[in-house]
């Protein structure tokens, strides 16, 4: 029963969207009923066809429930004179009145034939779950009375739209889009770890080899070299899908601990302890005297809310003073400022979760603002590549701007993505798949300007649907992965003639030009995704402190065919590191056979050949390797496989060692790690 009611829950979810699902399959509502016909969970009419926009009926959606969620079947009897044991949907209403899914419409009455209507969905779903009586939302549409409060309720949790009228029937469509969503959400795929790299004494980075929309926290496990199992308190999926960072409870450093990731068991070393201290990021102040302190990592809460290690000039009093949910803003309100007048804030003594206590800080100022005006949208426009360009009458906050849930549009079409322009006043919305020749409503609501008025909810912006747009490429992020390396990513994938011309100029940092002197690059496809590159750079020392903690940077973007760049949208505004580049080091060993090992790297390398490596027996004598079975050192790759001359024994542990100067990094600049202080680096692995 208990997984009835979670694929149920997956179900409910998606009948709120008709025929479009953010972040579903790009599969057409065709393709996707010739999916579940394949699995035999849809089984089309007798003359083939899916008639998809035809109404379902109660048999039918009995029918793909049945199927759907592997409900068992029994001998039993019948328990509706309506639903004979010689009907083909018995077995199936028989199952789904015991699950409690759905029940008779009358005195041992099914009526199987009767059409499924949507406040009939939302009360079988609503009742699902235990709920009863009546939401929140209110019901503007046609209702019946008995299903008002069910309606209401799934409307509160969005299981389904906002109709003019509930009591349509639901189609086949519907029904198709939402089993297929369910059937792909209970087959997931085993995550492709690459590597497992501890980031700091708190948290930990899996680079994958292959995207992922699902990093669900319950796929983790931790456990320290005793066994004793860790807290995992955060699961956090990359934008591009390649990599999540998962945030621990404190750990000692310098430990070796073992990370399962859906059930394979990854082991590194933790990173010691934090020395570094907490610094003010930005400070924004709004016109409802309101001030919001954002610092570089979550800090202490007591020293955070403590009002003496906040002080004002000109006369200006702290009234309130909070910390947000991360702990890592600060947000204060004051006494009434003066408009236009300059203002004195210092901070000092508040220290990180690690106890580092911050450098006073007394360069920060405001100017007080007596604002009232709420931004307005002045118009909308529908682009010719199906973006949606949105004017505001004035600059908002683009930390809200670029937030998709800020902008609904109707028809089950989604807003994917919002760009912010460099005159901060306008927002370039790209959505899911436009139908031609389809009218669309936008609303836009909850967009603050740079002083913190909130606009009043902008309604009734149609314009027409774009249905086959050009494919320009837009540039989405540039992220730095250490100090002198960055991840720049696209909105689609580029050629390999795209990142062999590929090239990046930093502007500017903190507002002061770039010099380049000095300055080498090497650029290459990220690996595991068609839609980015990674650049590393280096000036005289091979890993420069270029991108610093703490500071901005720009950064231009050229030599990728297609690429916008009309208003600046070839340049991205980033945050420097405090991540060193590490060198490259062997993340793993695992035997594939008695003769035959598999070496994983903890990024992309080079130079890889058999002569690099040395194995022994834990305490006992060499293993003699024959050959590397990849034979190109001009290869980058981020493992190899090796043969071996001697056989492995079962229950043994092996200790593999590493040659310098032999492998690298693939720009070649950094040597594989092969030395821990003054010891061997070395990496244990069991024989099989």
């Amino acid at each position: 029963m208990k997984r009835i009611i979670v694929s149920l829950l997956s179900l409910l979810m998606l009948f709120s969207v008709p025929f479009t699902v953010a972040g579903a399959s790009n599969l057409t509502t065709e393709q996707k009923f010739d999916v579940l016909k394949q699995k035999n969970i849809f089984t089309g009419f007798a003359d083939g066809s899916s008639r998809l926009y035809e109404s379902m009926s109660r048999e039918q959606l009995a029918a793909i429930l049945f199927r759907l969620l592997e409900l068992p079947s029994t001998l039993s009897s019948p328990s509706y004179d309506d639903v004979l044991k010689t009907r083909w949907s018995y077995q199936e209403i028989e199952a789904v009145t015991r699950a409690k899914l759905m029940g008779g419409t009358g005195n041992k009455v099914f009526s199987p034939m009767q059409n499924v209507t949507v406040e009939q969905l939302a009360a079988v779903f609503v009742r699902s779950y235990g709920l009863s009586g009546g939401g929140s939302t209110p019901v503007t549409g046609t209702v019946s009375k008995w299903a008002r409060g069910a309606v209401s309720l799934a409307l509160d949790r969005k299981l389904i739209p906002q109709l003019s009228d509930y009591t349509m029937d639901a189609s086949r469509a519907l029904l198709v889009e939402a089993a297929y969503a369910v059937y792909e959400d209970t087959h997931v795929e085993p995550l492709h770890v690459r590597s497992v790299e501890p980031l700091s004494y708190q948290s930990v980075r899996v680079n994958l080899q292959q995207w992922t929309d699902n990093a669900d926290i319950s796929r983790f496990l931790l456990k320290d070299n005793y066994g004793n199992k860790r807290s995992i308190q955060q699961a956090t999926l990359s934008q591009d899908g390649m990599s999540v960072t998962l945030w621990t409870d404190r750990l000692v450093g310098g430990v070796t601990h073992t990370l399962y990731v859906d059930g394979v068991g990854w082991n590194y070393v933790t990173i010691p302890d934090d020395t570094t201290k907490p610094q003010v990021t930005s400070m924004v102040s709004n016109t409802n005297r309101t001030v919001e302190i954002t610092f570089s990592e979550p800090v202490d809460t007591s020293t955070a809310t403590n009002a003496s290690n906040y002080m004002l000039n000109n006369g200006l009093k702290l009234t309130t003073i909070q910390i947000s949910s991360d702990q890592r803003k600060v947000i204060f309100t004051t006494s009434e400022p003066v408009d236009g007048k300059t203002y004195q804030l210092t901070i000092r003594n508040v220290k990180d979760l690690a106890g580092n206590v911050m450098d006073t800080r007394s360069d920060l100022y405001f100017v007080g603002s007596n604002d009232n005006t709420k931004p307005k949208v002045t118009s909308v426009q529908i682009n010719a590549n199906a973006t949606i360009t949105v004017k505001f009458s004035e600059k908002i906050r683009p930390e809200y701007a670029v937030l998709n849930d800020r902008y609904s549009i109707d028809k089950g079409l989604s807003v994917i993505q919002a760009v912010i322009d460099s005159d901060g006043r306008t927002v370039t919305l790209k959505t899911s798949a436009q139908q031609d020749a389809t009218l669309y409503t936008l609303t836009i609501a909850n967009i603050p300007d740079m002083v913190g008025n909130v606009m009043d909810p902008s309604t009734n912006w149609r314009f027409g649907g774009v249905a086959n747009p050009g494919s320009p490429i837009v540039l989405q992020s540039v992220q730095p992965t250490d100090r002198n390396t960055l991840d720049v990513t696209f909105n689609r994938a580029l050629t390999d003639t795209d990142v062999k011309n590929f090239k990046l100029t930093i502007i500017n940092e903190d507002g002061t030009p770039v010099a380049w002197t000095d300055w080498q690059s090497y650029s290459r496809r990220k690996w595991g995704s068609d839609r980015a590159v990674t650049i590393q750079f280096r000036n005289k020392e091979t890993n420069p402190n270029l991108f610093r903690e703490g500071h901005v940077y720009v950064a231009k973007i050229s030599g990728v065919a297609e690429l916008v760049t009309t208003n600046n949208a070839d340049r991205y505004t980033f945050a420097g590191t405090d991540i060193i580049n590490r060198d490259p080091f062997v993340s793993q060993v695992i035997a594939l056979g008695r003769k035959q090992i598999k070496v994983m790297f903890s990024e992309p390398v080079k130079n890889v050949d058999e002569s690099a490596f040395r194995i022994r027996e834990k305490d006992g004598g060499t293993v003699n390797i024959d050959f590397d079975e990849l034979n190109d050192t001009g290869k980058v790759v981020t493992e190899v496989v090796l043969r071996l001359v001697d056989e492995l024994q079962a229950n043994k542990t092996y200790a593999m060692t590493f040659q310098p100067n032999i492998i690298t990094d693939a720009a070649g600049w950094n040597g594989l790690k092969t030395s821990e202080g003054s010891n061997p680096y070395v990496v244990y692995f069991n024989g099989m």
